[in-house]
This record gives structure tokens, C-alpha cells and sequence, in this order.
């Protein structure tokens, strides 16, 4: 029986079939809420607090770690598995579409590089014009990040639903898409990917996850909620 699709605010699509693409989603879900959260908080942190930029360069890394693992396992694991399966079936529209993700990564690298400039040249002191270009790159980061993601949803997973079964799907996220970590990792890592979803769709990844990773939830959720306040304030909605 095919899992029942996730849907989670801001995303494009969930196309149905045999692997159940939940964490997928939630990782799209954290790196859309990341970058708003960043654009937000580079609009209201004033340029000369430099203690707060430091904090927000040290989350920056955090966040652009997840995102290069997540699409380097996509170039070097997903893309080329699916682009032997679509080749073989002599799907030309499907092997269209591979080569747009991987394209739609290599874009993505010059504006999550130039953000990380300008955040290392505030954290060294005030910076108007570094912080002008932060509220610029983020919004276009923002803009095609979240195209390439939409993309991703409506046209390339229809694409592994058609291509890779459940049971397949499943090895290969237990064998190549989970990184293995060590506790301190996993404490930051679990309520990161947990942040800002709603319930019924925390309480569902917490139950596919099992025991160990809901303890890890329970006793590091109070401390990042803490170090993601020390680093983007409240943000304003």
C-alpha cells in the first residue's frame, strides 16, 4: 500500500506512488523556512550589531551544509540512477527534466557563496553595503531556491514514483541519503528538520523515525529553540 503523500506549507506538490518521500519533504520544508527566516532577519538586524551577525554567519554554515549534502547526494546518487531508468525506457521528457535539476543546483552555488560573503564581511563590522547585498542575494535566493524546490516536487519526484519502487526507496535513504552523525549533530539536526511544521506532520515524521530519534527531539528542542532566538531575535512575520 502506497504512503499517503505529505503536503506541507510551500510546497508545490506530492505526487502519489510507491516511495514515500516524507523526509524529502521536510527537508524542502527547513530550507525554505530557512531562507525566509535569514531574509528577515537581515532586514531587521541593524548593519553595526556585530555580535548577531556572528551568530547568524555561524547558522548560515549550518543551513548551506544541509543544502550542498542534500543536493550532492541528488547529482551523484539519485540523478544518475534515474537518468539509467529514464534512458533505458527512452524517456526523453524525463531525462529533460533530470538535467534542469542538476543545472538548477549549479545556480543555486554563486548566491549561497555571495551570502556567505557579505555575512563574513558584516560579522568583521559594519558594512552598509555588504548588508545591502545580503537583503538582495537572499531575495533572489529566495526566489529561485523556491522554484528549483516546486520544480523538483511536481516534476522530478513524479519521476522517482515512476522509476523506484518503495521497498528500493527505502534502502536507498537508510544506505545513502542518511548521514550518519554523531549525538551533538543529531541535536542540532532533529529539531532543525522539525522546526516550524505542523503538528500533525511533526508527530508524523517522529513516529516513522522511532525511539531513539524522539528522545533525541525531547531533550535538544528547548536549547536550539533558544540558539535559533539568540541568533534571529523574534522575527516578525
Amino acid at each position: 500500500m502506497s504512503p499517503t503523500p505529505l503536503l506541507l506549507p510551500g510546497q508545490a506538490a506530492s505526487p502519489p506512488g510507491p516511495a514515500d518521500m516524507t523526509m524529502m519533504y521536510v527537508l524542502h520544508h527547513a530550507f525554505r523556512r530557512d531562507v525566509q527566516d535569514f531574509a528577515r532577519a537581515a532586514e531587521q538586524m541593524p548593519t553595526g550589531d556585530r555580535d548577531r551577525w556572528v551568530l547568524l554567519a555561524n547558522r548560515w554554515q549550518l543551513f548551506t551544509h544541509e543544502l550542498h549534502q542534500h543536493h550532492t547526494k541528488e547529482d551523484e546518487i539519485l540523478g544518475p540512477l534515474l537518468l539509467d531508468r529514464v534512458r533505458a525506457a527512452g524517456d526523453a521528457e524525463a531525462e529533460r527534466v533530470l538535467h534542469e535539476m542538476e543545472a538548477e543546483h549549479a545556480v543555486l552555488d554563486p548566491l549561497l557563496a555571495a551570502a556567505a560573503a557579505a555575512f563574513e564581511r558584516l560579522s568583521a563590522g559594519g558594512d552598509d553595503r555588504a548588508h545591502d547585498l545580503l537583503r538582495d542575494t537572499l531575495g533572489e535566493l529566495g526566489a529561485v531556491l523556491g522554484h528549483h524546490l516546486g520544480h523538483e516536487e511536481s516534476a522530478a519526484i513524479e519521476i522517482l514514483q515512476r522509476y523506484v519502487g518503495g521497498n528500493e526507496w527505502h534502502e536507498l535513504e537508510r544506505t545513502h541519503f542518511r548521514t550518519k552523525q554523531t549525538l551533538a549533530e543529531a541535536r542540532w539536526f532533529v529539531p532543525w528538520a522539525l522546526k516550524g511544521l505542523p503538528a500533525e506532520a511533526e508527530h508524523r515524521v517522529l513516529t516513522l523515525a522511532g525511539p531513539p530519534l524522539r528522545i533525541i527531539h525531547a531533550v535538544s528542542k528547548r536549547r536550539f529553540r533558544s540558539q535559533e532566538q539568540e541568533a534571529f531575535g523574534v522575527l516578525d512575520a
